[in-house]
């Protein structure tokens, strides 16, 4: 960066000082000014500005406008001026403000000084309204692509969300993420139901204090929470590159408050999910919504509609999901299967549409006026419902004619047709379903409906295409432990210190020297300089123990998931010197039981496999004379492999430890029954002597 001050116009104050750090921690001179401070902190951040040893400086568009400032600013030697989340320039956008229609008195001030202004959610209307505010004079315009390849979205159908929602959670332990809900109420209701059932969660909305607000967001940023509940005021403010998911409870309410929310996922760049339940019930919700928010501004409730409408396109189409939101955006994507959402890695069942389209469509041909979804799906079933009956309706031609679906498929049929553009629909409160030129073509044979079978996509598949190489996931969750002790020393995030991707590829290379750490990706010099000799340490530290490990016939895994050990190595820990197990803060001994329910998910996947080596022994025992206890033999290999990992935490930890070994003990049961598990009870309550010297 060359000489001069960036002034940057920002929303939050939150999001201010997560990126001053992120900055002053590579080694730019940065600062934000805002009502946080104190009297002195001000004075001097003032002094440096007029002493020109600041290159950025972060202020709120509510105190950049104010005159004593402005007077400020008339003074120093500003270069640039750029508006962040600049969406909220626009009435016709999303989390609109109206300090920032004040911000055209900058451009104004400094008519030589370069503006930009930057947002990751604009559709065209809402740039030409940041251009008209901004007073911007013919300015380039620059649109990246929408699409965000790590980013995996996945709609699902709405049943019974919470059973879906903790069976997510506990197949992916100790990842962060947000759940979003339209209910500040049912925020604190999931939260606490969550902390109930064993997951570090709370919640966040705009009715909570501030001070309580402050605080989960601190938490959830330093990998103090796992999960925040909250309502869309959870959204600009949040800069955490490492959110592995996003999941909407509810439907929000357009396409934009989607794509913003949602992009808070993944921002390091590694693969992350995005997960919409997604029901009926949601179209009415946000209409209501909708009519009580814009009930007198009949312009901006009918585009609000719109958008709606695009919203539920997005949910029922049978198409490529990422295509459909590149469209929206005004990009076009080509590159069909996508291999990131749900429609494209697990294709519902395609059926031949042409002959359920055209009963649809004479259906609604018949009908005397227009009616909405339900009501066509009524005729179409035969239902005898009081609005049936009442018009007259069974006596139409089309009654009973879909009789081998329900009402509810279809239901699904007629908004995939929607979604697809052979039919329209209102935008009223109560959307009616009409027929348009695409649906002449669907009785005439002229076109080919594919449609999807109601309830085709259960499962998720595997996505591909990825960086998927292997990396050593007890190092990782080594170097994540440090990572954290120098964030809370430095009273900054721990992404701060390095991204997990960066942390991902440590645990690839192993790099034991200075030269060597510093050509892992995200390693600056400033980093190097700052943290280099204790990750490189911990690193070193990690291989000895692997190969003493492997000198008494103890290889690891191919994932290094068993190198967890006792004793004092004399490796450093960073930041403070050698690692004192009496030492080790409370959040290091979290991180190191998640590392234990992941590992505890592999035994249980070994004690199938051994389910089916004891079937086996249990066949041949007849021919070859093997004893059934032989199999203890296989549960003890296990018990071994899982003593391991947790020998040292077993001492720091007892009561968290037996717990779950009585969870495993019972998975062994089921798997290898009662007589090979004696051996097994046998091991765990033996007095804690070293697994090393226990063959197998």
């Amino acid at each position: 960066m060359t000489g001069g001050l960036t002034v940057v116009v920002s929303p939050l104050i939150s999001l201010m000082k997560d990126q001053v750090d992120t900055l002053v921690t590579q080694g730019v001179p940065a600062v934000t000014l805002n009502s946080s401070l104190s009297y002195d902190a001000m004075v001097r951040i003032l002094v440096d500005l007029g002493a020109g040893r600041l290159r950025l400086l972060y202020v709120s568009p509510e105190r950049v406008v104010q005159p004593r400032f402005l007077a400020i600013l008339r003074e120093l030697d500003v270069t640039l001026v750029a508006v962040d989340e600049a969406h909220c320039i626009s009435e016709w956008g999303h989390q609109f403000r109206p300090e920032y229609r004040q911000l055209s008195v900058l451009k104004e001030m400094f008519p030589g000084v370069p503006m930009i202004a930057l947002t990751a959610t604009a559709i065209p209307e809402v740039r030409q309204d940041i251009i008209k505010q901004l007073n911007l004079a013919d300015p380039s315009v620059y649109v990246g692509s929408f699409n965000r390849e790590n980013l995996q979205y996945i709609v699902t159908g709405k049943k019974d969300a919470y059973p879906q929602l903790i069976d997510y959670l506990r197949n992916n332990p100790g990842r962060s993420g947000i759940i979003y809900f339209s209910n500040k109420k049912r925020t604190e209701e999931i939260a606490e139901r969550l902390r109930n059932d064993g997951i570090r969660a709370l919640p966040y909305h705009a009715d909570l204090p501030d001070n309580f607000r402050h605080r989960v967001q601190e938490q959830f940023v330093r990998d103090e929470i796992d999960v925040v509940c909250a309502t869309n005021a959870f959204g600009m403010g949040i800069d955490k590159p490492d959110v592995r998911f996003v999941i909407h409870y509810d439907m929000p309410k357009s396409l934009e408050a989607y794509a913003q929310e949602t992009g808070r996922a993944g921002r390091d760049g590694e693969e992350s999910d995005c997960i919409l339940f997604y029901g009926p019930g949601d179209r009415q919700r946000c209409m209501a919504a909708l009519e009580k928010y814009y009930g007198e501004r009949p312009e901006h409730r009918a585009l609000a509609v719109r958008k709606l409408n695009d919203m539920i396109a997005f949910c029922e189409t049978t198409r490529c999901r990422r295509q459909h939101l590149l469209r929206y955006f005004g990009e076009t994507f080509t590159a069909v299967p996508c291999r990131g959402c749900d429609i494209c890695m697990l294709p519902g069942e395609l059926i031949d549409g042409r002959e359920i389209a055209a009963k649809i469509v004479n259906c609604i041909s018949e009908l005397p006026g227009k009616f909405g979804v339900t009501h066509i799906a009524d005729v179409l079933t035969g239902s005898k419902s009081s609005k049936v009956l009442a018009r007259g309706h069974q006596d139409l031609p089309s009654y009973t004619s879909g009789s081998e679906h329900s009402s509810k498929q279809w239901s699904s049929f007629i908004r995939q047709l929607i979604a697809n553009g052979y039919l329209d629909q209102s935008s009223d409160q109560y959307p009616v379903v009409t027929t348009n030129e695409r649906s002449g073509a669907v009785l005439s044979g002229g076109e080919s409906v594919r449609l999807t079978r109601p309830e085709g996509r259960q499962t998720r598949g595997r996505r591909e295409g990825l960086d998927e190489r292997p990396f050593d996931a007890a190092l990782f969750e080594e170097l994540r432990i440090v990572r954290k002790r120098f964030a809370d020393e430095m009273s900054i995030p721990p992404y701060a210190v390095f991204h997990d991707r960066t942390l991902k590829e440590m645990a690839r290379r192993y790099p034991q020297t200075l030269d060597e750490f510093s050509a892992i990706p995200g390693v600056g010099d400033a980093k190097l300089q700052k943290f280099g000799e204790a990750f490189v340490s911990t690193i070193c530290c990690y291989r000895d123990r692997q190969y003493t490990d492997d000198e008494q016939g103890m290889t690891p895994d191919a994932g290094g998931a068993t190198v967890i050990s006792s004793g004092d190595s004399g490796c450093p820990a960073a930041p403070g010197g050698a690692a004192d197990p009496d030492e080790i803060p409370d959040d290091a001994l979290l991180k190191e039981a998640y590392a234990l329910q992941e590992y505890i998910r592999e035994l249980r996947a070994e004690l199938r496999e051994a389910e089916e080596f004891h079937k086996l022994l249990l066949a041949r025992a007849r021919t070859l004379g093997i004893q059934e206890n032989e199999t203890y033999a296989i549960t003890t290999q296990v018990s071994r492999r899982r003593h391991i990992v947790t020998e040292r935490f077993y001492e720091r930890y007892p009561d968290v430890f037996v717990r779950i070994a009585k969870v495993t003990i019972s998975a062994a049961e089921e798997a290898v029954g009662k007589e090979a598990l004696e051996g097994c009870v046998e091991y765990e309550e033996s007095e804690r002597v070293s697994v090393r010297s226990k063959a197998p």
